[in-house]
């Protein structure tokens, strides 16, 4: 599978959003790629965490291509490293180049 459509398909799946809302108060924001993972690798949690929402009377909604997440992929991932790397530089005291 060549570079541009694996980040083609990451980017679509980080774009797609599924909102979790309790009335007006929004309760989550989690991309598609976070939930496929999180089905994947903890499935009692995930599913858990549906029906415990669906309990508490929270609505889902999905959203594609939602508009503060359509930076290109490899800008968030590089985005999120330098956020990473500020985080545990501000809590060791250190600072890595």
């Amino acid at each position: 599978m060549a570079t541009e459509q694996r980040n083609g398909i990451f980017s679509r799946l980080y774009r797609t959003r599924i909102i979790v809302d309790k009335g007006a108060t929004r309760i989550a924001n989690l991309s598609l790629l976070f939930c496929i993972i999180a089905a994947l690798t903890a499935p009692w949690l995930f599913i858990g965490s549906v029906i415990a929402a669906m309990a508490l009377g929270c609505s889902f909604s999905r959203v594609r291509n939602a508009a503060e997440f359509c930076g290109d992929f490899n800008t968030v991932v590089r985005e999120a490293k330098d956020n990473v790397r500020s985080a545990v530089d501000s809590f060791t005291g250190s600072s890595q180049t």
